[in-house]
């Protein structure tokens, strides 16, 4: 089945409004990871407002463009919207304030606005209809309520709603006092969250002002004000005269219009021509929403960017202190581990029996098993009661295969226990200062208290704890490797292995001969074999004890962790130096 264009424009539009929010919410989802920054509060909840304003945007898609008429009392919106009807008083005017006391939508029939009356929530909406809005196919054109009248508490929540409902925005301004403050300052939060090309600035009543000083001062002046104000550039400025588009406009004979220049008939083009097509509604609904998510994203970055300097700065700061407190972690780390590890003998040789071949594997085996079980007892009696350490060598052949790890892991916390430590003290003796920087870096005050600022320690003891394991394993690998190669081992076998064959030799001839061998000949064979086994065996354990001896294995080993540990000082162990990259990545 064939679908139209404009459907599939339709579409295609969603998919990215979806982006659009998916973007939004990644964005939010960062922003979350740095609680402690004061200002993340104000960046979720804003990220929040443009989340719900694009999904209003997606529930809104199909129909017509809302375009608001805002100004102050006096400005001549009603004016304006009387003119671009072609009915004097189809919104009402004149010198009575509030002039305007409900919002008021012109629109080409009653039911393309009930919608929209339901949207706004509220009673004070009129709808109107005319000739000329006969044309208005697309648009739905809204006279909001005066923002500064003796009436604004109860116009003010109209004004808002209508606005967030808008796709463009119409701000009117009076020619004779276009500055004003308390107008441009309540429209800055919305006008933020439209973009150029939604944003038209209209001064009315431009005929009221010398045309040379209109045009080289007073427009000049204002255009430099609102981009100051605002804190960004409006494209489209028009001076009008919505009075002179009147049926009758009731000139004072005193008062009339000093010149022509009027721009009606240009903002007049733009709401029946350029708005009112078909397809305008889909792209400018789609500029608005990625104006939206443009905009929060300015946001976070502006303010991210207003502590960048001072943040790398405490960034630098606190990876320096760790550095510091890291090494001295290491430090005391080694000194607890030094000649504590005796069970690494033991896990050594087994390493080493899997890996051996020949009679010298054998007795390597052996000498494992024998290890094995003589730490487990010494491990047993090293710690609990007399009763305990009888029952725990009973039961010590059963669990044999346990006692060396057990043994390994017991000591082992003893030295992460006095690294933590170390590493805690460390921090403590700079952190009063860091964190003096970081409430100047707009961080909650929070951040003094100096164990919330710390790693876990159970995080700790178990990172620190694995990292060591693994460096520990990864030395006795390499020692075993080293231990094992071909050569060593034919060296040390051959011996052994030559005198075996010689006396097979011998003992299979004199069978086949019936000459047999005497009990004498065997126990001294056994006897030069056991001696030459243990030989070999011996020079072993002298290659080991020089090259694998349980301090070497250690020194490799915290090098190893030393080196991990280097490897990951991006502030990965203090939460805010995590909260800190969050900023600086925004800032980016």
């Amino acid at each position: 089945m064939m679908i139209s264009n404009r459907r599939s424009d339709s579409i295609k539009a969603l998919g990215k409004l979806e982006g659009f929010k998916h973007d939004v919410k990644m964005l939010r989802s960062t922003i979350d990871q740095a609680p402690l920054w004061r200002p993340s509060t104000t960046l979720t909840k804003q990220c929040d407002e443009v989340l719900r304003m694009i999904s209003e945007l997606e529930a809104r898609f199909d129909r017509k463009l809302v375009v608001t008429i805002i100004g102050p009392c006096g400005s001549g919106k009603s004016t304006l919207l009387n003119a671009l009807a072609g009915v004097d008083d189809l919104s009402e005017h004149g010198h009575r304030r509030p002039t305007t006391r409900s919002v008021v939508v012109l629109c080409h029939d009653s039911s393309d606005a009930a919608q929209l009356k339901q949207e706004m929530a509220t009673e004070s909406v009129e709808i109107r209809t005319s000739d000329a809005a006969a044309s208005l196919q697309n648009v739905l054109l809204i006279d909001t309520p005066d923002t500064d009248s003796t009436e604004q508490d109860k116009h003010i929540p109209m004004v808002q709603k209508a606005i967030v409902l808008s796709d463009v925005l119409i701000c009117v301004f009076d020619a004779e006092n276009p500055k004003r403050r308390d107008h441009v300052d309540f429209l800055a939060p919305y006008v933020r969250l439209f973009n150029g090309d939604s944003l038209v600035s209209v001064i009315n009543k431009s005929d009221r002002q010398d045309e040379g000083e209109l045009k080289e001062k007073i427009l000049p002046e204002f255009t430099d004000f609102i981009a100051k104000a605002w804190s960004q550039p409006v494209h489209t400025f028009l001076c009008i005269s919505a009075r002179s588009h009147l049926k009758d406009p009731q000139w004072d004979a005193s008062a009339k219009p000093r010149h022509n220049f009027d721009q009606f008939q240009t903002l007049k083009h733009m709401i029946f021509g350029t708005f009112n097509q078909p397809g305008f509604v889909i792209d400018r609904r789609m500029e608005n929403a990625k104006h939206l998510r443009d905009f929060v994203y300015l946001e976070s970055t502006f303010e991210a960017e207003n502590d960048l300097e001072k943040l790398k700065e405490v960034r630098d700061n606190i990876k320096n202190t760790e550095n510091r407190a890291v090494q001295e972690a290491l430090s005391a780390f080694k000194a607890n581990s030094s000649g504590q590890f005796p069970g690494l003998n033991v896990l050594l040789y087994q390493k080493l029996a899997q890996r051996w071949l020949g009679p010298v594997g054998w007795l390597i085996a052996i000498w494992a098993r024998i290890l094995i079980f003589g730490t487990g007892i010494v491990a047993l009696f090293r710690f609990g009661s007399p009763w305990r350490q009888l029952l725990g060598m009973v039961s010590s052949r059963k669990h044999v295969k346990d006692s060396p790890s057990a043994l390994l892991e017991t000591e082992n916390f003893e030295g992460v226990d006095s690294a933590l430590r170390d590493y805690r003290l460390a921090i403590l003796q700079r952190w009063p200062d860091i964190a003096e920087s970081l409430i100047q870096c707009r961080f909650e005050p929070s951040v003094r208290k100096f164990e919330n600022m710390l790693p876990d320690r159970n995080d700790f003891h178990r990172d620190l704890t694995a990292m060591w394991r693994n460096a520990l394993n990864s030395a006795l690998n390499r020692s075993s490797k080293n231990l094992s190669g071909f050569m060593l081992q034919l060296f040390l076998n051959l011996p052994t292995i030559g005198i075996l064959g010689h006396v097979g030799w011998i003992t299979i001839r004199n069978y086949f001969s019936d000459n047999y061998l005497s009990l004498g000949f065997f126990l001294h064979t056994c006897l030069i074999i056991v001696i030459t086994l243990f030989l070999s065996f011996f020079v072993l354990q002298g290659c080991i004890r020089l090259f694998a001896g349980s301090e070497r294995i250690t020194d490799h080993a915290l090098e190893e962790v030393q080196q991990q540990v280097e490897q990951i000082k991006h502030l990965s162990l203090n939460p805010v130096g995590q909260q800190i990259d969050v900023v600086l990545d925004l800032a980016r």
